[in-house]
């Protein structure tokens, strides 16, 4: 799976991440500030933002030149080489409770990444965030992982930039200064840290719900257990949502989420490829699958998802280049996107060698095996600028595809 992993991360090529080997990632790193206590970071933060406020997200959006061309367009294939606004990002829609800083409407919109190493900020349905975005104006506002902030109701730094934005008098800890603390007082402060955390976990549990139940699937001797999605009706991040594993005997529990209308989503393979893709409570597409709702402090243990045997086809073809001297080996790569509204590419990726010649310089063959029915795009990245693809759907349904893809490149 690590070369699947790696065609997704390089599809969402946000400047922050870097592919370094076929194992090996480097995510996104955030950097501190220094000042002399609390009270003085929250200072310089407020200066720096662009607009802050305390609000709900209500609405998520993947933002992607490639699922919004029409067929047939001709669609950038460049991967580093391609212009910022043509990278997948997510766009959330906040409903603002109170405004600190900004000429905000009340509905303001965020861009961040995917996440998953790309600085992307993750915000759950339902609860309220105090939220630092930057940008050239409050129409264009971005946050990222490393932005301040947070659930109004998390640690202490989070308490000290609302006491100082809603001006209120500060307490001890946001004046005590910073210096580094002994081995003894690190010692002497971990009952305190081990009482902070509890409460603040009680203190998430009140606000948020969990989904559990059991997953009924036939059994397969070579497949995994599989993987359980909660997917947010009101959108999600293709690369960062809440899952939970299943357990051998088919029980689930989700963790905590937020409260609202989910989706499931189950998720199972083999070393051989997927053998389950399908929603909650056993169909393939989404606009006949469930509804599960769960409110703030409730756990809902009364769902059971029953999973069948699922059929798999070929979707073949044939890729062509107007100019292989720019296509280094290992900088192609073919994937099957899938249009459901499932996951994101999540299984379906092949590297592609124009540097052989078989079996002719310019055209190459390929073939993806076990491909589960549904509708996707099959999508060319490249490692090169000036590279672009025609946006190509594939309709699986029963019985084997052959498609023919180009590569061209505009000199």
């Amino acid at each position: 799976m690590i070369v699947i992993r790696l065609f997704l991360l390089r599809v969402a090529a946000i400047a922050s991440l870097t592919t370094i080997a076929a194992d090996q990632i480097i995510a996104c790193q955030c950097g501190g500030v220094h000042e002399k206590n609390a009270l003085e970071v929250a200072k310089l933060e407020a200066s720096g933002a662009t607009a802050i406020f305390e609000g709900k997200p209500e609405r998520f959006e993947l933002q992607w030149n490639v699922l919004n061309a029409k067929e047939g367009e001709l669609i950038s294939a460049e991967n580093s080489g391609a212009k910022r606004d043509q990278w997948p990002r997510m766009l959330v829609t906040f409903r603002v409770e109170r405004a600190y800083k900004g000429d905000l409407r009340p509905q303001v919109q965020i861009k961040t990444g995917l996440g998953g190493g790309d600085c992307g900020a993750v915000f759950a349905h339902g609860l309220t965030y105090l939220v630092f975005a930057s940008g050239p104006s409050a129409r264009d506002l971005a946050v990222s992982m490393c932005s301040p902030g947070g659930w109004i109701g998390g640690g202490s730094t989070v308490a000290t930039e609302l006491r100082y934005l809603r001006k209120e008098r500060p307490v001890t800890s946001d004046l005590t200064p910073f210096r580094p603390w002994t081995a003894e007082e690190f010692e002497a402060k971990e009952g305190q840290r081990k009482r902070n955390f509890e409460e603040l976990q009680k203190r998430y549990a009140a606000v948020t719900g969990k989904i559990c139940g059991n997953v009924l699937a036939q059994k397969s001797r070579d497949a995994h257990l599989g993987i359980l999605s909660f997917l947010p009706t009101a959108g999600y991040s293709p690369m960062e949502h809440p899952t939970a594993n299943v357990n051998p005997d088919g029980s689930f529990c989700s963790g905590r989420l937020g409260p609202g209308k989910y989706y499931l989503y189950f998720t199972r393979g083999s070393d051989g490829g997927p053998t389950s893709g399908m929603y909650y409570p056993g169909v393939n597409e989404r606009n006949k699958a469930g509804i599960i709702e769960v409110n703030a402090g409730q756990i809902r243990s009364d769902i059971t998802f029953k999973v069948p045997m699922q059929k798999t086809y070929s979707v073949r073809g044939i890729i062509s280049t107007n100019d292989k001297s720019g296509l280094a080996a290992n900088s192609v790569y073919l994937a099957l996107v899938s249009l459901d509204g499932g996951l994101f590419p999540a299984a379906y990726s092949l590297p592609i060698d124009f540097q052989s010649s078989f079996p002719l310089p310019k055209v190459k063959y390929f073939d993806f095996e076990n491909v589960l029915p549904g509708h996707y795009v099959a999508y060319v990245s490249v490692l090169g600028q000036g590279w672009y693809t025609k946006k190509e759907e594939v309709i699986v349904t029963t019985h084997m595809k052959f498609i023919s893809l180009e590569l061209l490149h505009k000199k």
